[in-house]
């Protein structure tokens, strides 16, 4: 089982966002909300561990003292059966209502005197879950975010590559075929055709040596005559080639690459910069300033920030821009984790 833990600085915040969670499929049983008012301190955080357990005593410490102060605690237990939503999801949940920073919190209690003394509560020792998460700034922490002695954690930086192939694609073409059609046509043509006449004249003359008299005698005359004859005979009068060429082109592929840049901080606990971490956890968690670029949003930063302390923003601008800028990288991580 893993487990996640939010603080909200309003009873009414928490309950929004575990009425979000059950919407998204959260099953009811395994979102609870915690508060202080009404309850025993002991008899609270036996209520709590016994949900959630303590990962160590610091932790124990923060929580005890948010709840003291009027923090309203949101858990969300997790089984990991098929089908059931992520801890993914339940992390961009419990961000859209603003949870606190305990980190941030943390430091401004000990600028206000706050030492972290032990409270009255279970020991951390005491069957606390290992694999349980708390919630702090609106990403998921390990429940202890120290290295201990001999271990070693490591950020992968992470560059994709463009990388451009060729393919063949249908573009366009040309098919012929031939046909036979019949059309009438017609020529004119001479034709000779013979005939014989028989004529029978009267002839009164004597007979001659050339009549050849009194011998049998054939005579034939045959008459011929002209008839069209047609044939045909095929020409091949024109052509239609088909043929194809290649051209070759240069294409200018524009794309965009990612890249894992790992920004390497100090980890500020100097008390003079509490009011930059506290205007920050508030101004910040405003759905107007999500995603925007820090030159847009520095005006209306500047003006309220000085309307509590006029005159000290050049002092804290830089801290509360590195602020703003870890917090929209760390949202947009989120996001791209989500696709």
């Amino acid at each position: 089982m893993k487990d996640l833990i939010a603080f909200y600085s309003s009873r009414d915040q928490a309950e929004r966002a575990k009425d979000d969670l059950i919407r998204s499929g959260f099953d009811h049983d395994d979102v609870k909300v915690y508060d202080h008012s009404g309850k025993q301190e002991g008899s609270f955080w036996q209520e709590l561990k016994s949900a959630f357990g303590m990962a160590d005593e610091q932790d124990q410490q923060v929580y005890a003292e948010a709840t003291r102060r009027g923090a309203v605690a949101v858990g969300v237990s997790f089984d990991h059966d098929e089908g059931e939503p992520t801890s993914e999801q339940a992390i961009q949940i419990l961000q859209r209502y603003s949870p606190l920073d305990l980190d941030a919190q943390m430091k401004q209690w000990r600028a206000e005197g706050w030492t972290g003394a032990a409270v009255a509560a279970p020991s951390a020792g005491s069957g606390a879950e290992e694999s349980r998460d708390s919630y702090a700034g609106g990403q998921a922490v390990p429940a202890s975010s120290s290295l201990r002695a001999n271990e070693q954690q490591a950020i992968p930086v992470v560059q994709e590559e463009l990388k451009v192939g060729k393919r063949a694609v249908a573009n366009g073409g040309v098919r012929i075929h031939s046909r036979v059609t019949e059309t009438p046509v017609q020529e004119q043509i001479g034709l000779r055709e013979e005939t014989v006449n028989v004529e029978r004249r009267a002839v009164d003359r004597p007979v001659t040596a050339a009549d050849n008299v009194f011998q049998d005698r054939t005579i034939e005359a045959t008459a011929t005559r002209e008839e069209a004859v047609v044939s045909k005979e095929a020409r091949v009068v024109e052509e239609v080639a088909i043929s194809k060429e290649a051209n070759e082109r240069t294409e200018t592929v524009r794309d965009t690459v990612r890249r894992t840049d790992v920004d390497v901080e100090k980890i500020d606990t100097d008390p003079q910069y509490a009011p930059a971490r506290e205007f920050a956890s508030t101004f910040f968690a405003d759905d107007r300033y999500k995603g925007r670029d820090w030159n847009e949003i520095e005006p209306d930063a500047q003006r309220s920030f000085e309307k509590t302390r006029p005159g000290q923003w050049t002092q804290f601008k830089d801290a509360i821009r590195s602020r703003y800028n870890r917090g929209q990288s760390s949202t947009s991580s989120n996001k791209a984790g989500s696709i």
